[in-house]
């Protein structure tokens, strides 16, 4: 049987979601022993955790501007100073429980879905030689800041080719690099047909429908841009499917409006079936985080985007945009004004539609095969050892001073 370890870290519902996708996939196609072990909650301190989580929602809700100009600075920061970049604090408190983790499950195999993931096993193997692979996947369509002290892994899953140079230009080799695509939910590329979809789901067939979906992630202009859709779409016959997710306010607020003859609004709170609503609509208005963009372009389903966005998003609609498969506005008259243009040019949809077939990867059945066929571990040399778990970390921040210093010589 093999051993999987899954990292995952909250910060946001996409790695949390991957992680889980990734062990129902494994333990479906394999003979897989599969845990899921959350890296901050399980090993380092309640402030790390908090800063992480809560306070990237803090960040990007009520101090945007400020967290995406730290953001371009640590990005844009000098790639050979991975050994003492910021984000190694975090990841050296996370060693000791780490380790005895890796010691006690012995897993063949370590899935990463973020990049601490990926800086903690890079520092465990300046001071152990960790047996079994590593594989980590980036679940955005830009490589974040941090990234770059993350190349002592085995393998690096990209989204795609476009994105090979910029890997390697931040230490990684060529083969350690898989262009596999981000591993989201199988069920957004089955094809369903778009009347059947809905009639499954009580809605016009052949009316403009336009769907809505914010409710998973770290911001509250979900409702508001709602609202400007409303607007938008005064005067024309059309269907919106808003998707509030776990965003209960926004939900009541919409269930209490009233709109004019024409429009009908179909109203979801927390929902499983994002891919049968992603197969009724025409066109998606969403945020953009990369395993939401993913299973957009798994449906060909084209987007519009606002530019109110975390920098990483902002950069995946950068990406988008360039290949021709989403728009964007960024207010109630840019809305307006794309919206009608689409609606009145349902062939720039298919245009758009059709452009996505190139970006469209099962991610999650090549990922999950590929871990699998990884060779066992064998951990007998690193058990016999005797590691003194206590010592790992300071053992790993001598090791990390020295590294830093070996490449500001290489540097000179």
């Amino acid at each position: 049987m093999k051993k999987i370890l899954i990292l995952t870290v909250t910060a946001g519902g996409g790695h949390n979601a991957c992680a889980r996708g990734m062990k129902n996939k494994l333990e479906s196609i394999g003979n897989a022993e599969v845990k899921i072990v959350d890296l901050l909650k399980s090993y380092s301190t309640k402030l790390n955790v908090w800063t992480v989580d809560q306070g990237y929602a803090l960040a990007v809700d009520k101090l945007l501007p400020l967290y995406n100009a730290f953001y371009e600075h640590y990005k844009n920061a000098d790639s050979e100073k991975r050994y003492s970049c910021s984000a190694q604090n975090v990841a050296l408190s996370t060693l000791n429980g780490l380790m005895g983790e890796i010691l006690e499950f012995r897993p063949d195999v370590i899935y990463c879905t973020h990049f601490y993931g990926a800086i903690a096993i890079t520092d465990l193997r300046l001071i152990y030689d960790i047996p079994c692979k590593c594989i980590v996947s980036n679940l955005d369509y830009v490589n974040s800041p941090f990234w770059e002290a993350g190349v002592g892994i085995d393998y690096f899953s990209i989204p795609n080719e476009d994105f090979i140079e910029e890997c390697i230009s931040e230490g990684y080799k060529r083969e350690q690099l898989l262009p596999i695509g981000l591993p989201v939910d199988e069920r957004t590329l089955q094809v369903v047909n778009k009347a059947e979809a809905r009639e499954k789901l009580g809605l016009e067939p052949d009316v403009f429908t336009v769907m809505v979906m914010f409710g998973g992630g770290y911001w509250n202009g979900g409702f508001r841009i709602f609202k400007w859709l409303v607007n938008a779409l005064a005067g024309r016959r059309a269907q919106i499917i808003m998707i509030n997710g776990k965003n209960e306010k926004s939900y009541r607020k919409i269930s209490k409006m009233k709109f004019k003859n024409g429009l009908s609004v179909l109203n979801v709170g927390f929902t499983n079936d994002v891919p049968l609503y992603l197969s009724a609509a025409d066109i998606i208005l969403n945020k953009f985080g990369g395993t939401s963009v993913t299973e957009m372009l798994n449906k060909s389903l084209p987007m519009l985007v606002t530019e109110k966005l975390a920098a990483q998003e902002k950069h995946n609609l950068i990406y988008m945009k360039k290949k021709g498969v989403a728009l964007s506005f960024r207010n109630g008259k840019q809305l307006k004004q794309k919206i009608s243009y689409l609606s009145e040019n349902p062939d720039e949809l298919e245009k758009m539609s059709a452009r996505m077939q190139s970006l469209r990867k099962n991610a999650i059945e090549e990922l999950a095969r590929f871990i699998l066929a990884q060779p066992n571990a064998d951990y007998s040399e690193l058990t016999a050892q005797n590691i003194e778990l206590n010592t790992v970390r300071k053992k790993a921040e001598k090791a990390l001073k020295q590294a830093d210093k070996n490449s500001r010589k290489n540097r000179k």
